[in-house]
């Protein structure tokens, strides 16, 4: 693993996969637990499927720590995780396009995958945040494939342009195109609840 102690600084995770890459499995701990929510969030909102969601941030983990003295420090821990997750998570997608049969889960409100709303103080607020989750959901749903994942990618993966083009096999200018088509898509589909 390249050195690079001025990236390293800033980035709390830098020193636990140094750890992880030579077999330190309580650093690995660490790591899980401060990236798994995350990890799972990104794999659910783009798999929407629950047990497919969780393998899947499970496999991501499993690279995490097979490649971990491989990681190069140009960029921070949680971004090389991301990388890593939309990576695995739109192979998944692929294959799954091979084989059609492979059912997907109802994204449920307010849950892990969904959309958090805010935390209402009265019972009207949670109603209205919960129906704004439903629609949210039910908008992402209808938008092109290619532009959800471009979206998800970039909102819940913290991705750049140009990593997510990479992901997608687009132009950056490509990935920002979806992006604003989606945005828009969105913003119409939601333009009586916002």
């Amino acid at each position: 693993m390249t050195e690079n102690p001025s990236a390293e600084v800033h980035d709390l995770d830098y020193p636990l996969v140094r750890r992880v890459a030579k077999g330190d499995h309580q650093a690995f701990a660490n790591l899980l637990q401060r990236h798994q929510q995350r990890v799972f969030r990104l794999a659910y909102r783009l798999l929407k499927n629950r047990p497919e969601a969780e393998d899947a941030a499970q496999e991501v983990f499993l690279k995490v720590y097979q490649h971990a003295g491989r990681f190069e420090p140009t960029g921070t821990v949680a971004a090389w995780i991301n990388r890593i997750a939309a990576n695995h998570c739109l192979n998944r997608l692929r294959s799954r396009s091979a084989h059609p049969e492979v059912l997907q889960d109802e994204i449920e409100p307010g849950s892990e995958g969904g959309f958090p709303f805010s935390h209402a103080t009265t019972p009207l607020a949670d109603l209205e945040g919960r129906e704004l989750a439903v629609k949210l959901q039910e908008a992402l749903g209808c938008l092109p494939e290619n532009q959800r994942q471009a979206l998800v990618l970039k909102r819940f993966g913290d991705l750049s342009y140009r990593e997510i083009a990479e992901l997608l096999g687009v132009s950056p200018e490509a990935v920002d195109g979806l992006i604003k088509r989606a945005r828009a898509a969105l913003r119409k589909a939601l333009q009586d609840y916002v």
